[in-house]
């Protein structure tokens, strides 16, 4: 397997998306009440912090 540099922003996305799995998850087992209006916005939010992190670590970079 080839090394690979360091990508926060695949890093915070994937946390972002094991939170909102996780989150489902609870919702599915009735352990905690998930509304729909709320999963669209923690999504989208999860993108943009991941987009910031993403143009942050290209600029430190460049």
């Amino acid at each position: 397997m080839k090394r690979h540099g360091f990508r926060p922003a695949a890093l915070v996305m994937g946390l972002v998306l094991l939170a909102l799995a996780a989150a489902f998850l609870l919702d599915a087992s009735g352990a905690w009440d998930l509304a729909p209006r709320l999963s669209l916005p923690l999504a989208a939010g999860g993108l943009t912090i991941a987009a910031v992190a993403a143009a942050v670590s290209g600029r430190r970079r460049g």
